[in-house]
């Protein structure tokens, strides 16, 4: 049984690694084509520096976001429409959007848990003008990142019962202690390390110029921690989807 810090740090580790897998394979196909000659465009733009949903969606799996943007959103209407019938349309977009990685009630509800958030955004800001605006950019950080991690746990655990269990678990194990878990909450600091780093070096000017200025020892400092805990080789997670 694990406590409920470290669930919560289980699923935050499973939200640097999706990234870590989906943009690393992106920006290999990315090299590679580059080395054919061809120039294809970025798929991620360090979508967890988000301070809104909809601009999470501008920055993650862009290529998917503008197909669904172009292909069904505009299609059914955009905001063209009204508002309830805007509301209506991010709800369904994203709902067939998560049925797109694959036939499975999970992936139906992720869809349908962002379309909801969408809309609900799309709401306040429609019934408060400039009122998100107010909160703090790291309080919006905060709480689209805590969303968008909430919502990868359909992603990981596609058996509805397991995902019940897991919550049902996070909300009745506060009396357990860490015990012997020590060493499972240091690996997943060890290894989201990068990803936080990647997006830190974005928002915070100083570390970015830092890591440009020693790009050769960062990237040997990654490729050391790749050749000493690569593990058993396996596919990228987004191969399945």
């Amino acid at each position: 049984m694990f406590s409920p810090i470290t669930l919560l740090a289980l699923l935050f580790g499973f939200s640097m690694q999706i990234f870590a897998d989906f943009a690393g394979y992106s920006l290999i196909a990315i090299g590679v084509a580059l080395l054919f000659g061809y120039q294809l465009p970025d798929n991620f733009n360090f979508p967890y520096l988000a301070r809104s949903l909809g601009e999470f969606w501008q920055r993650w799996h862009m290529s998917l976001s503008t197909w669904l943007r172009e292909y069904l959103y505009y299609p059914l209407g955009g905001n063209r429409r009204g508002r309830m019938r805007t509301y209506f349309n991010l709800f369904m977009v994203m709902a067939l959007g998560g049925l797109w990685h694959g036939a499975a009630w999970s992936f139906a509800l992720w869809g349908l848990f962002h379309g909801g958030g969408l809309a609900v955004e799309r709401w306040f800001e429609d019934r408060f003008p400039g009122r998100l605006g107010e909160v703090s950019a790291g309080l919006r950080l905060l709480g689209v990142f805590g969303f968008v991690t909430l919502g990868w746990l359909l992603f990981k655990l596609t058996d509805i019962r397991h995902v019940a269990e897991f919550t049902r678990c996070l909300a009745g194990n506060w009396r357990l202690g860490l015990g012997n878990q020590k060493a499972l909450l240091m690996n997943v600091a060890l290894f989201s390390a990068p990803v936080l780093a990647y997006h830190a070096s974005a928002a915070w000017m100083p570390l970015g110029s830092w890591l440009r200025r020693h790009e050769g020892l960062a990237c040997g400092g990654l490729l050391a921690a790749i050749a000493l805990s690569s593990g058993l080789p396996g596919a990228f997670l987004y191969f399945q989807f």
